[in-house]
């Protein structure tokens, strides 16, 4: 469900936010305006509840936010180093090409070329997909790796090309390190955690100024207001590689060009 949200333009995302935000809101308003005669207070009448509840669910709502952010910018970071690496590595490699034999080399430069194409037009769209590691379509551009590898380990003096096999080595380690972040984020638990406690907060600002309907739309509006510019940033960086602002293959597509 979230892939949908990261796939808009940020303003289209706040938006959608905002007015989830809004429907809810109205809709705990309306309950609890429901109930309130129901259960024997006038509307007028300050209920039996404690303002030291919002600032308590608040705290919490702030502190689980935070934790969330943290894991946000680590795998962010995480994801930038991984995907700088990888082009380190395969830019180290084709330069060290030229030390191979005439016969080796073109196959191991068309096999890495070849490797760069399928990052950029495979890996790439299917991390915007938030595509599972196991799926099928990761192991195109795999291959053009390990055949790399096994070339050059095949090699009569693979020992002489051992900083060659390295660097093959360390675009592979790379590249798992790179899939491996495009899957990361916000957890499930997160996500159930963050909403129960915003909501909980919601209610309990909408019970507490009961008694004063302008005042009760307001504060909740303004709650709901700050809320959803949180749930937003968190939206908008959660994947490293989904969304308007995600990592491009640019180094990537610097290394085809050469």
């Amino acid at each position: 469900m979230f892939i949908l949200f990261h796939q808009l333009p940020l303003a289209a995302m706040f938006v959608a936010v905002l007015a989830l935000g809004v429907a809810a809101c109205w809709l705990l308003i309306g309950l609890v305006r429901f109930a309130v005669p129901r259960l024997g207070y006038r509307r007028g009448e300050p209920l039996p509840v404690r303002d030291s509840i919002i600032n308590a669910c608040g705290a919490l709502f702030a502190l689980i936010v935070a934790f969330s952010a943290a894991g946000i910018w680590n795998d962010a970071v995480s994801a930038r180093t991984a995907v700088q690496r990888e082009a380190d590595a395969v830019e180290t490699a084709l330069t060290l090409a030229v030390a191979l034999p005439e016969e080796t080399r073109p196959e191991l430069v068309g096999g890495l070329q070849a490797y760069l194409r399928d990052v950029v037009a495979i890996d790439w769209p299917a991390m915007a997909r938030s595509t599972p590691l196991t799926d099928a379509v990761f192991d195109r551009s795999e291959k053009h790796l390990l055949g790399a590898i096994h070339l050059v380990s095949r090699l009569n003096t693979a020992a002489a090309y051992s900083p060659m096999l390295n660097q093959l080595l360390e675009i592979r380690h790379a590249r798992l390190a790179r899939l491996t972040a495009s899957v990361a984020g916000v957890t499930w638990a997160q996500w159930c955690a963050m909403w129960l406690i915003s909501t909980t907060t919601l209610l309990s600002i909408i019970i507490c100024n009961s008694h004063a309907f302008r005042m009760q739309i307001v504060a909740a509006h303004l709650y709901v207001l700050v809320v959803s510019a949180a749930y937003f940033v968190i939206l908008a960086h959660d994947r490293p590689f989904v969304g308007r602002i995600s990592i491009q293959p640019t180094a990537f597509q610097s290394l085809i060009t050469r």
